[in-house]
Order: C-alpha cells, then sequence, then structure tokens
C-alpha cells in the first residue's frame, strides 16, 4: 500500500502487519547474516594458520584472488620479477606487510637449490638461521649435497620443515 502527500496532508500508517513482517524480515536477515559472518570467520582461521597470509590478501588480494598464485611455486629471482610487474600494475602496502608478503613467498612458494641458491634464500625458504644458512653453503663447497639426509645431517636445518617443504628444494 503506497500513499502519496503532498505538504500538509497526513499519510496513513502502514498496516501493522505489514510492520511487523517487516521487522521479522530484518532480523532474520540480520541473523542470517551474522551466522554466515561468524561461520566465514571460523572457518578462514582453521585453515590459515600462517600469520603472513593475511598480508598477502591484503596485498595481493586488492586486484586478484590469491588462488591465481598460491599452487605456483617459483624461484625467488621469478616471484622477484612477478612483484615488480605487481608494484608497477600499483600493488602496494605498508612496510610490515610486505616484509610477512616476502616471508611468506619465501616460506610457502620458492623453489630453492641447496647447491647454488645464496643465503637468503636459503634461510626463507628452508626455515633456518642466516647462520644455518652459512654452514650450508660451507658443506656445498666441499660437497654438494645429493639429497633431503644429507641437508638433515647438518645441525641446525628442522627435519619437519624439510618434509614439509621437501616439494621446493632442488639438488
Amino acid at each position: 500500500m503506497t500513499a502519496k502527500a503532498s505538504v500538509g496532508q497526513a499519510v496513513s500508517p502502514v498496516p501493522s502487519q505489514s510492520l511487523h513482517f517487516c521487522r521479522r524480515l530484518l532480523a532474520w536477515m540480520v541473523a542470517v547474516t551474522a551466522a554466515f559472518a561468524a561461520f566465514h570467520a571460523g572457518s578462514v582461521r582453521a585453515a590459515d594458520p600462517d600469520p603472513n597470509l593475511k598480508a598477502v590478501q591484503a596485498v595481493c588480494g586488492r586486484c586478484h584472488t590469491i588462488a591465481v598464485f598460491l599452487k605456483q611455486t617459483r624461484s625467488w629471482d621469478r616471484w622477484n620479477d612477478v612483484f615488480a610487474d605487481m608494484t608497477q600494475r600499483g600493488a602496494n602496502g605498508t612496510d610490515e606487510q610486505l616484509a610477512q608478503v616476502t616471508a611468506f613467498f619465501l616460506e610457502n612458494l620458492t623453489l630453492v637449490n641447496v647447491n647454488s641458491s645464496p643465503a637468503d634464500e636459503l634461510a626463507g625458504v628452508l626455515g633456518v638461521s642466516d647462520e644455518v644458512a652459512q654452514d650450508i653453503i660451507a658443506r656445498r663447497e666441499q660437497q654438494p649435497f645429493a639429497n633431503l639426509a644429507q641437508l638433515r645431517a647438518v645441525p641446525g636445518v628442522d627435519s619437519e620443515k624439510l618434509e614439509q617443504r621437501k616439494s621446493r628444494i632442488l639438488f
């Protein structure tokens, strides 16, 4: 029921049944929205143990979904080419976000060759300290690594991290 009024005329009130229905519909919509938001937030938290992923979503997700690259592994040089391209296209973030994006890509999406990669890449991809990365370089200069077992033998290398990242470790 629509009522038009000109200046000075009274408008007939909305019937109480319609008003009651609108209120119930609005309450239902708010409840469904709140339930969906709570479910979505819970599912993202449960599937997102990496705190750096939030920064990746903030920086990279402005232009495209992160699904575009989450299953792609590349060398660090190639990722840097991608970062340069995205920066020219307008990608940006705070210094903290960019540091988190860097950590995420090193820890999750970067290939590393144990026998040729520089110390910073070894440290980031293998999850070792700079000192352990230097120890890996010293060892490979004497004899190149041939497998994960040899890499595990270096003090300070976390076997669990190697197991998680073995598909991205080259020899």
